[in-house]
């Protein structure tokens, strides 16, 4: 020990960049202690380290340099733990009398109470959400100000006088006052202490009981940068001891004066916290030793060196080639840039989606060389999180170490979807969401039932009550839909409803509620529907747990508030909350910066690289402009830019790095980090066109090209077409269809063959909206109902008639009063025009009339059925089709062409006498009869002379029609004639519901038809 620890030993050391910084560290720890020879040498010693991840790796590595099955290791700490830790042997009494640390739920609920008071007091409340917002931006001036140091709150008021700033900037300072005057009240009412505040007073009551009572055993604090207070204090108290130790991180041990003075104004600079550290410990850089290790790679001097010129305050880069000049032996540039880059690639995907195939397959190459690891470095979770998908598509798991979002683990999309469900119990959507979670209990099948039988299509009630009479309704009368309608089906579909309604008893009142009774209704229902112990087991379990009894104590402040807002704050702290699942991999991982601190690997990966993430832009200062921050004593926001600056001149700086960013993030143009372009304009300055070819991977390890191979598209299979040319056996083809389908043959074929060879038929969403089909048929029972009914023959009572039935297909309240006057006018019009027809008829007419005829086609027989929504037998024998419309009517061109045969077919019908009681019948009209939000009569072949359209007789459209039937049937009855998707796009007039199966976007390229 006697060469790093004792009296008169250095105190003060630095591991340079690049290095394995903890590997290097045990192995010197382990050869001064004896380590492999006494498995106890080592176990009396204190290890502060950064954060949790480097104790556990520190652990690992001491237990590897003892080379010994079993050690006693040393006491490692983080730093980032110091207030809620227990305290070390050696501070255990100092600590005792601490105040605890107040949590940071019960900090925000209770700073929210301070921010409504002061709205209230101040003319008006406000939010609860912005309440909110407001205590959480409070929050983060605390940590802040107990992050800078000493801060002379005292001053604001005078330097706003002083500067006459905006009157908005007068009010922020006013406000400030909860944090300056009511907070210190409020933490010494709770007995508590602020985080941050309690970490410093942990220190420094440690530090006082070091110098009274200076503890003999080693006491080392390894890998800070001295960037909070309480670590630069612990690390002044640690070098006082006999033996103590500070181990600094990438200390540039050959700073200057001069250069000391540029960073010291430069806190965007790497060094920057650095140096303030130094200072605070009265140190110069040259007072700092290197870490007693082993000797660093070939071209480890020369990279640092790049990164540490790239890297540069701004004023410094004026003279970039001069001091790489005197850098290099004999001046020789350009062969101390090409040894720098050795191992350092530069690639530039062209989006976020490139750049996380471009690390996965980097990460899967290492794996192809025995014994090698990777890690990927980002700082953006979501395209971490994405490279980790992209593995899984290989069978390679790898966790991101940031963990996944509360809100994507089982436990918390339950929580979030049972959240959902109970401000609307009756919503389909949100009720089969929770119902076929994962974790659900209840019977799948009979999840099924309800889901099919009862829920799909228009919303038909309005809350609970209503939703399970209309169950109970459908159960009577057994409707089949989409394949489910027996009575086994219905009465599972009960049982269910039944279950949950004993369930949700105590939660269907959604008046406004206290926080605590919302998340306990929330618990108690997500374990109502699960299989115990679900939803509480396994670490998302206990996370959801912690955060459900967070929430309950920050919304205590709130009061009642209604549950929507009880559910905003929900799905917002859920997105904060990581959960870490699996186990790690052996040889690959993925970690924030934060999390590579003092760890390497084989291959390192940095991504992310573009301004904005890496380095992140300093979040807007809500209450101080930056001038009045400096002035007292609050931190410069661009201190993280420093301190991620110097995450990054760490990583880089390792034997192999890949440098990713990428030119469009988020579907938006992005732009390179700023450290990425001083690195590519120092290589061309040195190297001039040579730079691009230094920067890029080896040709034969290039992963731009693995991705070009990867994302090719195969070749065609021979034979194989992409559109579906459907041609079945002649004995399954559909015998017979109806008008509309046979419309629908016309213009989709492939429909047909779906619907009526495959037996394919669209699942209705949930929650289906009111749209042309629903309205269409709500119209046509209103009118039906009007004709059939012994009504009132007024506008008023058929406005009635259809709202009723408007209202029965799910269109809102408030779409209804909106049209309502329209539609008032347009029954009005609708009933002239029936006192005018009245003089024509011959009896009552007919509506909603079935009929249907067969013929004999190609030798076989096919029948033709149709309904018609009235039918009209008129004075002298002749008879009148009338076709009720929401939508705009076919044009006369679109009949005459056949596109649009429906109403000549239901002629053909009506004239071979299909249609019953009608009894065959000359046809003398075919009209079409808009009502929806308009009123219009138009009739087939009214518009013939205008529209340039060759005069033809009601009769003769209707033997047209006949006749491009026969042809039609015909073509189809052929055993080679395919059933095409669509063949004429600009025909048809909606998406398809088959248009998915069909692939049409694989070999169209079309997303909509015109």
């Amino acid at each position: 020990m006697s060469r790093l620890l004792g009296p008169d030993r250095p105190k003060v050391y630095t591991i340079p960049p690049g290095a394995n910084f903890l590997e290097e560290l045990a192995e010197v720890l382990a050869n001064e202690t004896g380590l492999a020879d006494d498995p106890e040498a080592f176990a009396d010693a204190l290890i502060y380290v950064p954060n949790r991840r480097s104790e556990r790796a520190l652990a690992f590595a001491l237990h590897k340099a003892g080379n010994r099955e079993a050690s006693l290791l040393p006491d490692i700490r983080a730093l980032g733990d110091l207030e809620t830790d227990d305290a070390p042997p050696s501070a255990e009494t100092a600590l005792a009398d601490l105040p605890p640390v107040m949590s940071s739920a019960e900090r925000i609920g209770r700073l929210t109470r301070l921010v409504m008071a002061y709205f209230e007091s101040h003319g008006g409340g406000a939010p609860p959400a912005s309440c909110l917002s407001a205590a959480r931006e409070l929050a983060r001036v605390l940590d802040q100000a107990a992050l800078s140091g000493e801060v002379d709150w005292s001053q604001i008021k005078s330097l706003v006088t002083e500067s006459q700033l905006a009157d908005h900037w007068q009010h922020s300072v006013e406000f400030l006052s909860i944090i300056t005057e009511q907070w210190p009240t409020e933490l010494e009412s709770a007995t508590r202490m602020d985080p941050y505040v309690r970490r410093y007073a942990a220190a420094e009551a440690m530090a006082r009981e070091w110098k009274s009572n200076p503890p003999q055993t080693p006491i080392i604090i390894a890998g800070s940068t001295g960037a909070t207070p309480a670590s630069r204090l612990l690390m002044k108290a640690a070098m006082s001891l006999p033996n103590g130790l500070v181990l600094l991180p990438g200390l540039d041990i050959e700073l200057g004066p001069e250069a000391l003075d540029r960073i010291g104004s430069a806190p965007s600079h790497p060094q920057f916290t650095l140096a303030r550290t130094l200072n605070e410990l009265g140190l110069a850089p040259r007072d700092v030793h290197p870490w007693p290790a082993r000797s660093s790679a070939p071209n480890a001097s020369a990279r640092r060196r790049l990164i540490h010129e790239a890297l540069a305050p701004a004023p410094s880069t004026a003279d970039w080639t001069l001091r790489l000049s005197q850098m290099a032996e004999n001046g020789d540039t350009a062969t101390l840039v090409k040894a720098a880059l050795n191992g350092l690639s530069i690639l530039d995907a062209e989006d976020d989606t490139d750049e996380a195939l471009l690390a996965a397959l980097l990460l899967r190459e290492t794996l192809e060389h025995e014994g090698r690891t990777a890690a990927l470095v980002t700082p953006d979770p979501g395209l971490a999180r994405r490279v980790s998908a992209v593995l899984k598509r290989w069978d390679i798991e790898v966790a991101p170490s940031s963990g996944w979002p509360l809100t994507q683990t089982n436990a918390g999309s339950l929580a979030l979807l049972v959240a959902d469900w109970l401000l609307d119990p009756a919503c389909p959507a949100a009720l089969m969401a929770a119902l076929n979670h994962p974790y659900c209990r209840l019977d799948p099948d009979a999840t099924l039932a309800l889901d099919r039988a009862c829920l799909r299509g228009p919303r038909l009630w309005q809350d609970w009550p209503e939703l399970v009479a209309h169950i109970d309704q459908l159960a009577q009368s057994k409707p089949s839909r989409h394949g489910h309608g027996s009575e086994e089906d219905f009465t599972r579909a009960q049982a269910v409803i039944s279950d949950l309604t004993d369930v949700l008893l105590a939660a269907l009142e959604t008046a406004p509620c206290t926080g605590a009774d919302w998340f306990s209704t929330i618990s108690e229902i997500a374990s109502g529907i699960s299989h115990a112990p679900a939803p509480w087991s396994g670490e998302d379990g206990a996370a959801l747990s912690r955060l459900m009894r967070d929430l309950s104590e920050l919304a205590e402040p709130l009061g009642a508030q209604p549950p929507k807002i009880w559910n905003e704050l929900l799905n917002a702290e859920a997105l904060k909350v990581s959960v870490h699942t699996g186990s790690p991999h052996p040889r690959l991982a993925i970690w924030g910066p934060l999390e590579a601190r003092l760890q390497t690997a084989d291959r390192l990966i940095l991504a992310g690289l573009n301004e904005g993430i890496w380095p992140a832009q300093p979040p807007a200062e809500a209450f101080l402009p930056r001038v009045f921050r400096n002035r007292i004593g609050l931190s410069d926001p661009d201190e993280r830019i420093g301190l991620s600056a110097h995450d990054f001149a760490q990583l880089a700086a390792a034997p192999n790095v890949t440098l990713l960013s990428s030119q469009r993030r988020d579907d938006k143009p992005a732009v390179a980090s700023r450290w990425l372009w001083r690195l590519k304009t120092l290589a061309r300055g040195a190297l001039g066109a040579g730079a691009d070819i230094s920067l890029a991977p080896p040709p034969d390890s290039n992963p731009l090209a693995w991705l070009e191979v990867l994302e090719k598209a195969p070749a065609p299979i021979e034979g194989f077409s992409a559109e579906p040319r459907p041609a079945p056996p002649v004995a399954a083809r559909p015998n017979k269809l109806s008008v509309t389908r046979i419309e629908q043959l016309v213009r989709d074929p492939y429909a047909i063959y779906c619907e009526y060879v495959l037996g394919l038929r669209r699942l209705d969403p949930l929650n289906l909206p009111p749209d042309v089909r629903v309205r269409g048929t709500a119209i046509h029972k209103a009118l039906e109902r009007f004709e059939e009914e012994d009504t009132p023959n007024n506008p008023e009572t058929l406005l009635t008639l259809l709202e009723e039935e408007l209202r029965r297909g799910g269109e809102p309240e408030s779409e209804l009063i909106a049209l309502r006057e329209r539609r008032r006018e347009i029954s009005a019009k609708y009933l002239e025009w029936r006192a005018d027809q009245a003089a024509k008829l011959d009896g009552q007419p007919l509506t909603e009339a079935y009929g249907e005829i067969t013929l004999e086609i190609d030798g076989a027989a096919f029948t033709l059925s149709g309904t018609a929504d009235r039918i009209e037998r008129w004075i002298g024998g002749r008879a009148a089709i009338l076709d009720f419309k929401s939508g705009k009517p076919p044009t006369e061109k679109q009949v005459r062409a056949g596109l649009s045969p429906q109403m000549p077919l239901q002629g053909l019908i009506a004239r071979e006498g299909g249609y019953g009681k009608l009894g065959k019948a000359d046809i003398e009209a075919l009209t079409y009869l808009r009502f929806g939000t308009a009123f219009e009569i138009r009739e087939i072949g009214e518009a013939n002379a205008r529209a340039g359209i060759e005069a033809a007789s009601i009769a003769d459209i209707v033997a047209d029609a006949e006749a491009g039937l026969i042809r039609l049937i015909t073509a189809f009855s052929k055993p080679d004639h395919p059933y095409l998707s669509a063949p004429r796009p600009e025909r048809v007039s909606y998406e398809s519901d088959y248009s998915r199966l069909a692939r049409r976007d694989e070999w169209t390229g079309l997303t909509t038809y015109d």
